[in-house]
């Protein structure tokens, strides 16, 4: 079974804006990958655009236009 998400409403436009959360997941609009925001390794989308370095606690996104913010549903 796949899971479903739905968007957080949001227009981000700093990396310091973005919501994290136990049920609070991100995804990459370029590959279609999702992450969660509270990963616990370092993780990344497929493409790597949107990428969690937990050594560093932080978010890297190449594009936040590319990018959206979902929780699980």
């Amino acid at each position: 079974m796949t899971d479903k998400f739905e968007p957080v409403p949001g227009k981000y436009k700093k990396i310091s804006e973005i919501p994290r959360g136990k049920d609070i997941f991100y995804r990459c609009l370029n590959c279609g990958g999702v992450i969660p925001s509270i990963p616990e390794d370092s993780i990344g989308c497929e493409c790597g655009k949107v990428f969690i370095d937990k050594d560093y606690r932080r978010l890297i996104v190449e594009n936040l236009d590319e990018f959206e913010v979902v929780r699980k549903v």
